[in-house]
């Protein structure tokens, strides 16, 4: 990546529960909002001092060089666990409610608390256990009914679909498996997650927020053909598995499963295409 330096947009955040209609996911005490440190930072992880000087506010400057701010081991959060709790300020989605209309809904609400007070995360106000639609499983999405022709006649290649909150991989043309992403678009027009065409141009297993000194695991940075620069990477979100939909990234697509990023890490090497689009 010598000569050229990478934006990333990315970190996330969000939150859901159960009563009756709804179930409440709540992460491990490895990895629960009460672990994390101030700077959001899991137990076990001292982030490096890394200086960067971002061009925009909410963006990260990656080095011009291949060297990538690396924590030396990340602590494996634990599995999700479920708990019942009722919380005072989200509208839990009916139940039976088709999962993206669930998400979208959770994810209106993030949108609404964060336009009234962009400094303190939804999910930090509200505590608790991840804001998810009953059955929601980080893991395992199904693939959207119909898909367009840039998916179905790729050779291979990694969609998105915003309007679903689901990444499909593709091959010859056929979605071979599906996972959950969280977007940007819920912080506002500032943060919104690219569209259209892009390809992986760098991957960083360790990678570490310049910005906001957190851990990026199986960082895979895309460069957007329409705006080569943002750097804006899929990645493994501990933000997105302790609050849920309850928040957003600052553009990146975070995972919550860490068995989906790794094989998406696996099975995806650099040059690899993407292309995020709404139904």
């Amino acid at each position: 990546m010598s000569g050229h330096t990478w934006i990333r947009r990315g970190m996330v955040a969000g939150t859901l529960v159960a009563t009756g209609a709804v179930a409440v996911m709540a992460i491990g005490a490895g990895n629960s909002p009460a672990a994390y440190r101030a700077d959001k930072t899991p137990p076990g992880i001292t982030p490096p001092a890394v200086t960067a000087t971002s061009p925009s506010p909410g963006a990260e400057a990656l080095p011009t060089n291949s060297k990538i701010a690396t924590a030396d081991a990340l602590a494996t959060p634990a599995p999700p666990t479920t708990q019942a709790m009722t919380p005072a300020r989200v509208t839990l989605p009916p139940a039976g409610t088709p999962m993206p209309d669930a998400i979208k809904m959770i994810q209106d609400q993030a949108t609404i608390a964060l336009a009234a007070n962009p400094a303190v995360e939804p999910h930090d106000a509200l505590g608790g256990p991840p804001v998810l639609p009953v059955g929601f499983d980080f893991s395992a999405a199904s693939p959207p009914a119909t898909a367009p022709s840039e998916c179905t006649k790729a050779k291979r290649i990694v969609c998105v679909d915003k309007t679903t909150y689901t990444a499909t991989v593709y091959e010859g043309g056929k979605p071979q498996w599906a996972f959950y992403i969280r977007p940007g678009d819920a912080r506002g027009p500032r943060y919104l997650t690219g569209e259209g065409y892009g390809r992986i141009t760098h991957k960083s297993r360790h990678h570490v927020s310049s910005i906001y000194g957190t851990p990026m695991p199986y960082a895979m940075f895309i460069s957007w053909d329409a705006s080569p620069a943002t750097g804006e990477a899929f990645h493994l979100s501990y933000q997105f598995q302790s609050e849920g939909y309850y928040g957003a990234s600052h553009g990146c697509m975070g995972v919550g499963s860490e068995a989906a990023m790794k094989r998406l890490w696996d099975t995806s090497p650099k040059g690899t295409r993407v292309f995020v689009y709404r139904t």
